[in-house]
This record gives C-alpha cells, sequence and structure tokens, in this order.
C-alpha cells in the first residue's frame, strides 16, 4: 500500500490499524488504507462486479510509484490488441500512467485514443489538463476555447436545472483564465473570465474581486499543473460527472439522491493519494461525510492532510464541534488562527467567527469583528465581514446591530442573498414593513424560487399575522421542490399555525426523517412544541433538547431551554379552516422546475 494511503490509517489505542466489516464502514471513517485493504481482499470476481474496485487499487499503486502493480489491477499487458477490450476508463487512466512515468508525448497520444468514451466534458478537460502539465500551453488553451459557448446562461435559482450546465461552463472558463493568469497574459485572462460576470450582472462586485485578483494574485494560488495534480484535477472532474450522471437519471426516474454516496467518497480519497495537498477535492470529502453527519470521518480526513492548514483546521473544528467535542474544537479554531497569514488571515477569521458563536463564546467572537472589518479591502470582501458580523450579532440577540451591517452588506454588495438577509434581519429587529417590502419585492422578481417563497412564507407566519397567505405562499413553494426539508418544515409549521397539528406533526416529521442523519435545531423546536400540545410531553421534552444540542441562536436557546424546564404555558393554537388555494396560487411553468 502506498505511503499516502497509510497515512489515512485510524489506529488503535495499541497501534494496530482499525479493521471494519465492511468497505463502507472506512470510507465513511475517512480511512482510505482501510477501505483498501478490504477491496484488496476481495478476489477478482468479487471486484469484477464494479470496474471501479480495480481502478482504486491501481490508482493506488501508481502513488506508490508501482506503475506496472497499476497495470496489473487494470488487466493491461501492453499488448494493443487485448488491451482495448478493457473498459474505456482503464484505458484512459493508462495515458496518465504513461504521462506518470514521463512519457507525456505518448500519453497525450494515448489520451487522444482512448478517452472518447469518458462521461460528458470530462475527455477534453483531461486532455487539457496533461497539455498543461506537458507545458503545451497554446494547445490546451484551444481545448478550453473550444469548449466554451457562446451564450452562457446562469441559472434562476438554486433549483434551476441550468445549475448543472452552468457550473460545468464556469469549470471550464476558470480553468482557461488562470492558465492566462499563469503565462502572464492577464488582459485576455480577465476577458475570458468578464464572460462568467456578463451571464450574472447582478454578482458584479463579486466578479469584479475575482477579475482584481487575477491582475494582482491577490488571495490567487495559481500554481502550474504537474502531471500528479493534472492526473488528480482529471479524476476529480471525472467524480463529480459521474456524481451528476447518477443524479440525473435518479430524478428521472422519479427518486431522490438520499444517504451516504460511497461512490464519490471513494473516487475522492483515492484522488487524495495522488496529490494529498489538493485543499480542494479534500474539502469536498469533509464536506460530503458532514453533510451525512459523519462528524469524526469529516474531522480525521481534514486532519491527515500532509501539512495543517488554517481552513482544514476550521473544518476540523467545526466537525468536532457537532461531534461533541467542544474543547477539541476550540484547540483547532486556535490553530487555525495562529498558523493564518496575510493571505488567508481573512478567510480564517470568518470561519473562527462562525464557530465561536456557535461554542457560545460572545467575548471571543465579539473581539474578532473589527480584525475581520478591517482587513477586508474590496466591495466584495467589506460586504462578506458585514454579512459575517450581522450573522454573530444576529445569533447573541443583538438585532439592532445585526440590521445595521447587513444594511452595509447590501450597499456595497446588492445582490438577492444579501436582500434575503437584510429582511431576515429586520423581521428579528421588528421593522416588519421594511422587510416586507424587500421579501414582496423578491418574491415578484423570482416567482418560481422555492427559496424565496419559503422566507416569505416563513416571515408572514411567524412574524405576522397574516397566516393564511404564509400558507398560501408556502403551499406554492412546496409545490415547486417536495422533497426540501426546510421547506415541508415551514409549510408545516404554517398548518400548526392554523391549528391542524395532526398534519403539521406528519409534515414536520417527514422533514426531520428527509434531513437525517443530520437534525437542524428549528425543525425539532418545531416539532417540540407540537409534541406538547398533543399531549406528549416525553416526546416533546427529548425534541426540544435535541434543538439545543444543534445550537440554536443565544436568544432562541434560552426560550428552548424554558420550555425544556417549565414546558409550554401557552394555548395549542386555534383551529381554523385551511384557506382555499386556487390554480393560480399554484400556478408553475413545469419546465422551469
Amino acid at each position: 500500500m502506498s505511503s499516502a494511503a497509510l497515512a489515512t490509517s485510524i489506529r488503535q489505542p495499541n497501534g494496530l490499524r482499525v479493521i471494519y466489516a465492511t468497505p463502507v464502514e472506512a470510507l465513511k471513517a475517512g480511512d482510505t488504507a482501510g477501505y483498501l485493504t478490504l477491496l484488496a481482499a476481495e478476489t477478482e470476481d468479487e471486484r469484477g462486479d464494479d470496474r471501479f474496485l480495480n481502478a482504486y487499487l491501481a490508482i493506488d499503486r501508481a502513488a506508490a510509484g508501482d506503475m506496472a502493480g497499476a497495470r496489473a489491477y487494470l488487466g493491461l499487458t501492453g499488448d494493443a490488441a487485448d488491451d482495448f477490450e478493457q473498459p474505456g476508463f482503464y484505458l484512459w487512466i493508462d495515458s496518465w500512467l504513461t504521462a506518470l512515468e514521463g512519457d507525456l508525448e505518448g500519453a497525450i497520444n494515448r489520451h487522444r485514443e482512448v478517452a472518447g468514451g469518458m462521461p460528458g466534458i470530462t475527455a477534453d478537460l483531461s486532455l487539457a489538463a496533461m497539455l498543461e502539465a506537458a507545458g503545451r500551453n497554446e494547445e490546451a488553451l484551444a481545448v478550453y476555447d473550444a469548449l466554451t459557448p457562446t451564450i452562457i446562461e446562469a441559472p434562476e435559482h438554486e433549483f434551476d436545472p441550468q445549475g448543472i450546465v452552468f457550473a460545468h461552463v464556469s469549470t471550464v472558463i476558470v480553468r482557461h483564465a488562470l492558465l492566462l493568469q499563469r503565462m502572464g497574459r492577464i488582459e485576455e485572462s480577465k476577458l475570458v473570465y468578464q464572460k462568467l460576470a456578463d451571464a450574472e450582472p447582478e454578482q458584479a462586485t463579486s466578479y469584479a474581486a475575482a477579475i482584481d485578483s487575477l491582475e494582482t494574485g491577490k488571495n490567487l494560488e495559481n500554481k502550474p499543473l504537474t502531471v500528479q495534480t493534472g492526473f488528480a484535477l482529471a479524476l476529480s472532474d471525472v467524480s463529480y460527472s459521474m456524481q451528476q450522471q447518477r443524479y440525473i437519471q435518479t430524478v428521472m426516474m422519479g427518486g431522490n439522491i438520499d444517504g451516504f454516496d460511497d461512490k464519490r467518497a471513494a473516487f475522492d480519497l483515492v484522488i487524495l493519494l495522488i496529490d494529498p495537498e489538493n485543499e480542494n477535492v479534500r474539502s469536498g470529502v469533509i464536506d460530503a461525510l458532514y453533510s451525512e453527519a459523519l462528524y469524526a470521518g469529516a474531522a480525521h480526513v481534514a486532519r491527515t492532510a500532509p501539512e495543517a492548514s488554517p481552513s482544514l483546521q476550521i473544518s476540523a473544528a467545526q466537525a468536532l464541534l457537532m461531534n461533541g467535542d467542544e474543547p477539541g474544537a476550540r484547540d483547532a479554531i486556535e490553530v487555525a488562527l495562529d498558523i493564518s497569514d496575510d493571505a488567508d488571515r481573512l478567510s480564517t477569521l470568518y470561519g473562527a467567527l462562525q464557530l465561536r458563536a456557535l461554542l457560545d463564546d460572545k467575548t471571543a467572537a465579539y473581539d474578532l469583528v473589527p480584525e475581520l472589518l478591517s482587513l477586508a479591502e474590496n466591495a466584495a470582501e467589506q460586504a462578506a465581514a458585514h454579512g459575517a458580523a450581522s450573522s454573530v450579532y444576529l445569533h447573541f440577540g443583538d438585532v439592532m446591530k445585526a440590521a445595521d451591517h447587513a444594511r452595509d452588506a447590501r450597499a456595497l454588495d446588492d445582490t438577492h442573498e444579501r436582500r434575503m438577509v437584510l429582511a431576515d434581519a429586520l423581521g428579528q429587529a421588528g421593522l416588519i414593513n421594511d422587510a416586507l417590502v424587500i421579501l414582496r419585492s423578491e418574491r415578484l422578481a423570482r416567482p418560481n424560487d422555492p427559496y424565496t417563497l419559503n422566507s416569505l412564507g416563513y416571515f408572514l407566519i411567524t412574524r405576522t399575522d397574516k397566516y393564511e397567505e404564509g400558507y398560501k405562499v408556502l403551499a406554492r413553494a412546496l409545490l415547486l421542490a417536495d422533497s426540501d426539508p426546510y421547506i415541508a418544515d415551514s409549510f408545516g409549521w404554517s398548518l400548526y399555525k392554523l391549528g391542524d397539528l395532526e398534519r403539521a406533526k406528519g409534515l414536520i416529521e417527514s422533514a426531520r426523517d428527509e434531513l437525517a442523519p443530520k437534525s437542524h435545531w428549528e425543525i425539532e423546536h418545531h416539532l417540540g412544541d407540537i409534541y406538547w400540545h398533543l399531549d406528549r410531553k416525553d416526546d416533546a421534552r427529548a425534541a426540544w433538547q435535541k434543538a439545543l444540542d444543534n445550537y440554536p441562536p443565544r436568544s432562541e436557546r434560552d426560550q428552548i431551554a424554558t420550555k425544556l424546564k417549565d414546558g409550554l404555558t401557552t394555548p395549542k393554537p386555534e383551529k381554523r379552516p385551511l384557506p382555499e388555494i386556487s390554480l393560480e396560487d399554484l400556478e408553475v411553468e413545469r419546465q422551469d422546475i
């Protein structure tokens, strides 16, 4: 096994490596060595059902410099006629093995012969990466030019399927711009990146900051590709493309992507054997484990990088916090702050600030705000800093300060996201009409955006007495995103406000199940209130305790803690007829979903 794989091992107190019952358990722990050990113990026939398993073992051999061993796992003999019977994916890997052996000319020729069956645009992106690694930059630029569409269309909102295409186009343009920047062709680089800015005019401030980085090099780590980093980049593209294909196929079959994506996790963990210092891939693995509440695994992957970085320490701190290790989280935050320098101090402060708030370290959190604001230079950074300050002040109940910072953030960067954050802050500060003006305007501009509808509807049922209107708005949001747990929770809470406790319970419990294995304090808070009024006192207290365990804002925490101690003293909502929903209320262009 490669040294890169062995470095991921989780050890028992006696120093021996942990042995797992199944490969998936090893993946969930972030233990690549444990995963590969189980794969290698399987017979060839057992691995034959999934062509990727031999590929993972081959990539580990390549990481160890054993190209002959890698080809043996792929069943490649060197005989062209026999080898072309092997899966195209194996032949594509072989082209990169050739590059790792130093024969870049042969690797490029081999790549052109065998990469045609790769998914999506991954073959072209892989070729561009190999050309860059070989120093053939002009040819790589030609590949990027050919992949860039004449017209670029940005998604209207988070649920717009155009987002999948836009993500691929963005990848091409970003790599094109970065290559030009490395070549010293700054003006061309900026013109290429401007294509993305033109597609999203509302994000002009953020794009302006990125274009400035292309010119100054600030906040831009843009190293030339090596064969190792190019191979890892190409593998990452394949992993992402396969995940998107699985997603599209599942949706077309009427299903949902649920649970731990072991295929993506295995692919990405193996990529880190080739390029252990790749923080983008490592962060993706951490995020995937974190999203499935596999917090110990996420922390392990963050802490087994070859070199500690502030961003990985912040990731480890967040995972440790959610795993119940508050001292470990505090230690990781301190390490992140200690090792940060001018290049990454600002981003480190963002993470430290949010985590200090979750840990209820009010003084420590507030002490970071002035430094954060002072380090922010351009409009995008200043807006982000004010946004972070607003979030922290809201967490501790300083609602007027929070609203002021949210206003400043919007003034610097007037985007949909900043306006929605400002509306929330204004609502919490009691400026209901000011908030509603923003929310209703955003709804008019984005009538088919489920989260915009959710924000308006939830505001109406929690900050005003317009329960009927809120119910209708949330019904439309749920139609557009019927599997989203947060929207289901909001609609369920509208049922609660209208006195239909049984239906509210069913919908919010379904939201809890959809979110599992993660949980959210607000969903648990809602269920606690509903259970109490349904005379399920023990269930109510269990839900409120779970809400407290999920780090709610301090003002909500105090309210939930009081309920946990004393129960509810307010009467249950009076049951009233549910509003009739007309076709006009639910009208939606299905092709926009």
